[in-house]
């Protein structure tokens, strides 16, 4: 293996750990769904969808579980890293990360440096929208 293939894999390696630390069980999909509302904080969950590749009910039942314990529509484990925003209308939903959801983008920030960035993007690995979420389901 090369220096930085390594370099990447400890990296990617130490950031799941740090996710499964924050959110124990966030799936695949759910953490991708969580980096498009960091990108697009105020996105709508109809948007969301076409980003991560996946139906409309997967993506709101994975958000749904990412929302506040206790807010209206929350499913467990209830991470509380995405806050559910009414919109206009009653019926849709706009979405933004929490104070959690930031402090894990920040920690997670911190794993990755510009070199771990280029490493990355040199490896071949899929890392633009949806690159995680298309495919099959978790």
């Amino acid at each position: 293996m090369n220096d930085d293939i390594d370099r990447m894999t400890r990296t990617l390696i130490a950031a799941l750990a740090e996710v499964e630390r924050a959110a124990p069980g966030l799936s695949l999909s759910q953490l991708v769904m969580f980096l498009h509302i960091l990108r697009r904080e105020g996105v709508r969950m109809t948007a969301l969808t076409p980003l991560c590749g996946r139906n409309a009910a997967v993506v709101s039942r994975g958000v749904r579980a990412m929302a506040h314990r206790g807010e209206a529509g929350t499913l467990e484990p209830a991470y509380g890293l995405v806050e559910l925003l009414r919109g206009v209308d009653a019926r849709s939903r706009h979405l933004a990360p929490t104070s959690a959801g930031l402090a894990l983008a920040e920690q997670l920030s911190r794993l990755f440096s510009e070199e771990e960035w280029e490493g990355l993007a040199k490896s071949g690995a899929p890392v633009g929208a949806g690159a995680a979420c298309a495919g099959g389901q978790d």
